[in-house]
């Protein structure tokens, strides 16, 4: 779901618009916005307080640390993804010190996130009769995958029969919320989704 801010259209006077982009620099808050009613775009500089927040970014198995400035009313909740330094990062926890799911900026002192502007890794366990192994793909972070499809890796078959997610299992998930696939190995199939181009082997 898109941003929207109360601000009065010029053009038509509809009193909520849509923010196509926001850029924080220095202490002025820079949005372009939309007219959800006639399609007006134009853009608008706000001066805001800033307040700094430690921000801790996954990327796989690393994680950085460094200040930022947020906004001290603008609200954050859990979900949310924010753009750091052209960088869309998808907040998954907040420290105001108390773990809390959403927060106004100047309550704020940690925020966790996962990078989304790197693919994905996602581990997927095949069972192939008497044995399961794992394997691991880096794919785009909107990629879906759906429970009863097969999938093709180099030479190798399989259909996806469990899909667990962040929160629980589901039948079918974008690669961002997924944490692990399960699959069964088949024969091969003419109506197949080919996963080979995201496959690296682990050293």
């Amino acid at each position: 779901m898109s941003e929207k801010i109360n601000m009065v259209c010029e053009n038509c006077g509809c009193e909520e618009q849509e923010v196509l982009k926001k850029k924080i620099h220095e202490k002025s808050a820079y949005y372009l916005i939309k007219c959800p009613n006639c399609g007006r775009v134009r853009e608008i500089v706000d001066k805001v307080k800033l307040s700094q927040v430690k921000l801790i970014t996954s990327r796989y198995d690393l994680s950085e640390s460094k200040i930022i400035n947020i906004p001290e009313d603008e609200k954050y909740k859990v979900g949310d993804v924010i753009n750091v330094d052209g960088e869309e990062i998808e907040i998954t926890k907040i420290e105001t010190p108390k773990s809390v799911k959403e927060s106004i900026g100047k309550d704020i002192k940690v925020i966790w996130g996962k990078s989304l502007s790197i693919p994905k890794k996602i581990g997927i366990s095949i069972n192939d009769k008497n044995k399961t192994y794992g394997i691991y793909l880096y794919v785009p972070n909107d990629f879906e995958f759906e429970i009863g499809k097969v999938y093709r890796i180099n030479d190798g078959f399989f259909r996806l029969k469990k899909i667990k997610t962040d929160k629980t299992t589901a039948k079918k998930a974008k690669a961002k919320d997924i944490k692990r696939l399960y699959g069964d190995v088949v024969r091969p199939l003419r109506n197949h989704i080919d996963l080979t181009e995201f496959y690296r082997e682990e050293e």
